[in-house]
């Protein structure tokens, strides 16, 4: 019975672990695409205020700046997650993040049982 359990502890732990990596790989992914996001309206921001001052145009405080910037920025953001490519990578980033969040839970609940850590109910219960 030990040995069995031991393994099944194991198993666990290495799902979990797997499931880490995995998250970490698509979390890459997904950083990837938001730099791409990132340095596309940098580009645009600064072709934009060229466009101003070719024009003789000047932009006198913060709020017209983040203005224009927010502009071109949600632009380019949307623009990218309209793609099937982003799409796909966003939603397995979300995906591998929850199958993470359910392996890591059945392993703590693995833990408290081991340790005899009792859960809020339990807490809760006697302290009526």
């Amino acid at each position: 019975m030990g040995t069995q359990q031991n393994t099944c502890e194991i198993s666990q732990l290495l799902k979990t672990f797997d499931a880490l990596i995995q998250l970490s790989q698509a979390s890459f992914d997904y950083q990837l695409v938001l730099a791409d996001i990132w340095i596309k309206a940098f580009s645009e921001l600064t072709r934009e205020l060229a466009s101003y001052e070719a024009k003789g145009e000047t932009i006198d405080n913060w709020r017209q700046f983040l203005e224009v910037w927010s502009n071109i920025f949600d632009r380019e953001f949307a623009q990218k997650f309209r793609s099937g490519d982003a799409q796909a990578i966003q939603g397995k980033f979300l995906k591998v993040g929850m199958r993470y969040w359910l392996e890591q839970q059945q392993l703590l609940e693995g833990v408290r049982k081991k340790l005899e850590v009792p859960i809020c109910n339990q807490v809760d219960e006697n302290k009526v």
